[in-house]
């Protein structure tokens, strides 16, 4: 009710403020931050990069952010085109996400739940209607952002405060229910900046593929800046999120303010923290219910000075605290970092160095270095490479919960080490054309001390009792390529493929959910006598194992998505996606899939 209540008072303060003078979009350079924590142009970021951009996000049918990483070469993702899903699923270069080896962000800073109970960390924070775009900064990121960055980092953006006044509604439904209704208002007064946004969501599917659930969420996303000067920016953010389904109940709250200061050396000072909790709720039959909160408690001060006309040295200092007080434990740990980096960029290189050391209060200390660099060949052709050393701090499950588990128990193990990667690349981006442009990318990880579940001679009530380990080895590597071709001006499309090859050295066998060849084909055209635009993508994976010893596979597959924009007015579009247009059985035709799938969408921006 809270929620329909501010939709409502949302469009009368939006309806109230209507100005009749017609917003202008300019199309901006595109710029990053996540890969080096300053900003670059997407082309000239030196570390391996990948951008979804505001456009590419709003010409996408997806309902969830895992499904607009579908089309990244690397990713894995396995899962329906539904609000609701975790895509427990999701790996980047044979990494599970979900399992914590790859680092999902939510406007630089680390995010809690939506995946696969206590530990798990899902793609899918915040729905695709706040989200600006997304920065994929691929191979190991630990060098900046700590645990947890081995196969990459995934940074999810939301909306930003509008320069003028915007007022935003959309409203969607399609099969099963499905339905999505949000509302948006934002605009700066002198030096005062605001944007308030609210979403809900409901569909019948659930956190897993080919589940039928009852979800619904509700989503709210405010900002508020002040610009006490040129120089001195204050930002505070406050999110607050509530998703539920039949057994799994996930409440999240955010608090980050941040203030900004650019001194007069042209040296930049960043002061931010975070404070997020997760109260969380999980009660499936056979299991142990596990309720309760877990927090982070986060402070960082960074600062970035150019020192000469090659230099430009970046250190950060910063705290995080996890406290868990829940039914499953009742623990805090604590980590200390500390990070230093060289932007080195002698023309046409552009070298980065840094390290990054971190304290935790459980498993002593890390150290994290990374060296990549960029040589711009020609104005065509760019070179990078790059090696770093990462690592994965174990799971809230691994070191704490003590639960039922189906039909076996989880005994946890606090002295557990963290796993270890190091992560190399190399690759080739060359403009062909004014039309065409492609790259080509190889990459390598080995980790080591992987942890995983191991038997014990205990029993409990007859049920075998399961512990931890650190004892495996792995290592993932591949082959990337994408090209993009503009056929004609109104004709533009994609492919990328992927080839993968994973092993577990300890077994001998590839790691599960691994396809070796994955294809992506993207198609948009422009009509513009009709004001519309149509935007077909087609995903294609071949056979892949399900499990750890190789004796259990999915059969090849591919999925096909359509989507139809049709511009009403200047304010007003309509929007029909048709996905699984061939009626996909995702390589088990066992399983009750949704199949094809038909939604509308009406969005107003004023």
């Amino acid at each position: 009710m809270f929620f329909r209540v501010l939709i409502i008072l949302i469009l009368l303060t939006g309806f109230s403020n209507v100005f009749a003078e017609e917003l202008k979009d300019a199309k901006l350079e595109e710029i990053v931050v996540t890969a080096t924590k300053t900003p670059h142009t997407l082309e000239d970021v030196p570390v391996e990069t990948v951008l979804i951009s505001k456009e590419e996000v709003e010409n996408s049918n997806s309902k969830n952010v895992s499904e607009l990483l579908k089309d990244v070469t690397g990713f894995y993702i396995r899962g329906e085109n539904v609000p609701g899903s975790s895509s427990y699923l999701s790996r980047l270069r044979g990494f599970d996400f979900d399992r914590g080896y790859g680092l999902v962000l939510l406007d630089g800073e680390r995010v809690l739940g939506g995946g696969m109970g206590e530990y798990g960390i899902s793609l899918n924070q915040i729905p695709v209607d706040l989200i600006d775009r997304i920065e994929i900064v691929k191979g190991p990121g630990s060098v900046l952002y700590g645990s947890d960055a081995i196969a990459g980092i995934v940074n999810i953006i939301t909306k930003p405060i509008p320069e003028n006044p915007l007022f935003t509604v959309n409203a969607g439904y399609g099969s099963n229910k499905m339905s999505l209704i949000g509302v948006s208002y934002g605009q700066r007064i002198k030096n005062i900046g605001f944007l308030i946004s609210a979403q809900d969501e409901k569909s019948e599917r659930g956190r897993y593929s080919a589940s039928e659930d009852d979800y619904e969420a509700r989503h709210l996303l405010t900002k508020l800046s002040y610009e006490f000067s040129k120089n001195i920016n204050v930002l505070f953010g406050m999110n607050y999120d509530k998703s539920e389904w039949k057994y799994q109940i996930d409440e999240k709250l955010r608090f980050s303010p941040s203030v900004e200061l650019t001194l007069p050396d042209a040296s930049f000072l960043k002061i931010k923290g975070y404070w997020h909790r997760l109260n969380m709720d999980s009660f499936s039959p056979g299991y142990t219910r596990r309720f309760g909160d877990i927090t982070y408690t986060d402070v960082e001060i960074q600062y970035s000075r150019p020192f000469g006309k090659t230099h430009l040295i970046t250190t950060g200092a910063e705290y995080l605290l996890r406290d868990i007080t829940a039914s499953f434990a009742d623990k805090r740990d604590t980590v200390w970092s500390f990070y230093i980096q060289d932007e080195i960029s002698p023309k046409p290189f552009n070298i980065v160095i840094g390290g990054r050391i971190d304290n935790h209060s459980l498993y002593d200390t890390e150290f994290n270095p990374k060296a990549s660099i960029m040589w711009e060949v020609s104005e065509k052709t760019r070179l990078r490479a790059s090696i770093g050393r990462a690592f994965k701090s174990p799971t809230i499950r691994q070191l704490y919960v003590f639960f039922k588990h189906g039909n076996w128990w989880n005994k946890p193990d606090p002295g557990l080490n963290p796993e270890v990667s190091w992560g190399y690349s190399a690759g080739i981006e060359h403009i062909i054309s004014d039309r065409i442009t492609t790259s080509l990318s190889l990459f390598r990880n080995d980790v080591k001390d992987i942890i995983v579940a191991v038997g014990t001679s205990e029993k409990i009530d007859n049920v075998p009792v399961r512990t931890w380990k650190n004892v495996r080895e792995a290592y993932t590597q591949g082959i990337e390529f994408n090209i993009k071709a503009l056929i004609i001006d109104t004709l533009e499309t994609s492919l990328g493929y992927t080839y993968l090859d994973t092993n577990n050295e300890e077994l001998d066998k590839d790691l599960p959910y691994s396809p070796h060849n994955t294809i992506n084909v993207g198609l948009s055209y422009e009509v513009k006598p009709l004001l519309a635009s149509i935007h077909w993508r087609t995903n294609y994976y071949s056979e892949a194992f399900t499990n750890e010893t190789n004796t259990t596979k999915i059969k090849s597959y591919s999925v096909s998505n359509l989507k139809i924009i049709k511009e009403v007015t200047k304010n007003i579009s309509l929007s029909l996606d048709i996905d699984n247009v061939f009626n996909s059985d995702y390589g088990e035709p066992d399983k009750e899939w949704l199949g094809r799938v038909y939604f509308g969408k009406l969005t107003v921006k004023i």
